[in-house]
């Protein structure tokens, strides 16, 4: 019987474009423009800044490969290493089930495509490729210690798949890179991650190791083969219960691409629901004084207090000062309700040196109150009742209408004023969630104008994005991302 990795081999291989479902197709191009649109906003922080001059001067091997926006040339794996970096640098990237997988599958597709001159249809492909893989390893390891974009060892299997594919390695080497990106796999502590700017790098070693790994199986260099399976393998020592056969399952018949979510705000998932409802409340009460307000009331999903309680020992301001980091306030939800209130807005400007220093929404976020609703997670907690079987090892994700899916990851707002009046909204799936349909190419648009890109540009990026199939070389592509 084949390993996991030799099924995953097979699939990455073999899979044809025209094979691949429509629905599946335009996910994948909204996909590219949204992680476009969240690269350009993290180019412009301070940390991406600092990783990009640190690594050109110091790491600097070549001019093969396109960093964005700025256009400058570098070497293959320093590309994919810097975009990867501004990509998460703001939590703007979308994300599947299970895990933030753009942030390696796109960025490393546009680098090795790059460099190996691929069409729009193999770009989509590898796309795919690698969200398909990584969210099923995800997937895999999903009842453990870690969640989200701490899951960073998916980027591993992303790029060891994306690169073999492009350059043309059997199914057997593609499995046998899995086994060497999987031997030493990268992991995230969530003190690392949570709060300085070394959580910029979650996505971007690994997504070099994965492209590496692929490199070295094509020229014969071997790794195990049931690294995935194995008792003494990866899942057995990353998951409280592995959940194994969910890397493999249905390939190419169930697409987790599916269930993609589109970020439109910067910032962690569950603060989505939140900015949704406080935006509405704005909207609909646009007079509303935020030196008025007595309390906010803001409830959601467990996991909700969970990752604000993390980020809190990090948001204050002494904490900030010293690491010049906005990352723990992409977490925080006093914070986040505060400079929405106050800016009327959640983008990259909520998020610059002044704003996160201001001691006035430092203030606000004092009177935000935080509790865990028991309806809205129960919700989420079904997500993935639809994914599985009669049991864990019992999936059935063929039989399994993806285009139904979900994302329950609600929020409750209750702001009450001084006077006694109170706003109230609530959100149960957030705005870009496949429930509730967003055009991300206004994401594209509003981070592309954010870094000066010409109107004119950007609706060529837009135009030729959504006819990838037509693009015979995405140099073409390639040499427009940029602000020359």
């Amino acid at each position: 019987m084949d390993t996991k990795a030799q099924n995953i081999g097979k699939f990455v291989k073999n899979l044809s474009f025209n094979k691949i479902p429509d629905t599946v197709i335009k996910k994948a191009k909204d996909e590219i423009l949204g992680v476009l649109g969240g690269m350009y906003a993290g180019s412009q922080t301070l940390a991406a800044k600092i990783l990009r001059k640190c690594t050109l001067e110091n790491f600097n091997g070549g001019k093969d490969v396109t960093i964005f926006p700025s256009g400058d040339k570098t070497s293959l794996e320093n590309a994919v290493y810097i975009n990867a970096a501004s990509t998460i640098a703001l939590d703007y990237v979308d994300y599947l089930y299970a895990g933030h997988t753009g942030v390696s599958a796109v960025n490393v597709s546009l680098a090795l495509g790059e460099k190996y001159k691929i069409s729009g249809k193999e770009l989509i492909t590898n796309v795919l490729i690698g969200n398909e893989i990584a969210g099923r390893v995800g997937a895999s390891v999903i009842i453990g210690p870690l969640n989200g974009q701490t899951l960073s060892f998916i980027h591993l299997a992303s790029s060891a798949c994306i690169a073999g594919r492009i350059l043309g390695s059997t199914e057997d080497q593609i499995a046998n890179s899995l086994g060497i990106a999987y031997a030493i796999p990268t992991t995230c502590t969530y003190r690392g991650f949570m709060g300085p700017m070394a959580k910029l790098l979650t996505a971007a070693v690994p997504a070099k190791i994965g492209i590496h790994s692929a490199y070295l199986a094509k020229d014969g260099f071997t790794g195990a083969l049931d690294i995935f399976e194995n008792p003494v393998g990866w899942c057995n020592f990353n998951a409280d219960v592995p959940l194994t056969n969910f890397i493999d399952v249905s390939l190419g018949e169930f697409w987790v691409t599916e269930t993609i979510c589109y970020k439109i705000y910067p910032g962690c998932a569950y603060l989505d629901p939140v900015a949704d409802c406080l935006l509405e409340i704005l909207q609909k009460n646009p007079g509303l004084d935020y030196h008025e307000i007595e309390k906010i009331d803001v409830s959601g999903t467990i996991l909700m207090p969970t990752m604000d309680d993390l980020s809190r020992p990090f948001t204050n301001l002494e904490e900030i000062k010293r690491t010049k980091s906005h990352t723990a306030l992409n977490f925080s939800i006093p914070y986040n309700v505060a400079v929405i209130l106050i800016d009327k807005k959640l983008t990259p400007d909520q998020f610059t040196e002044e704003r996160i220093t201001d001691p006035e929404i430092q203030e606000l976020s004092k009177k935000v109150q935080l509790s865990m609703d028991i309806g809205l997670t129960a919700k989420t907690a079904g997500i993935a009742s639809g994914l599985s079987g009669s049991g864990i090892e019992d999936l059935k994700l063929k039989s399994t209408d993806a285009e139904k899916f979900r994302m329950y990851f609600g929020g409750k707002v209750v702001i009450k004023m001084k006077d006694g009046k109170k706003y109230k909204a609530k959100q149960e799936e957030p705005l870009g969630t496949p429930g509730n349909p967003y055009p991300i190419e206004n994401k594209f648009k509003q981070e592309a104008k954010y870094i000066t890109m010409p109107d004119e540009q950007i609706n060529k990026v837009v135009k030729m994005v959504q006819n990838l199939e037509k693009v015979n070389d995405i140099t073409e592509l390639i040499s427009i991302l940029s602000i020359k």
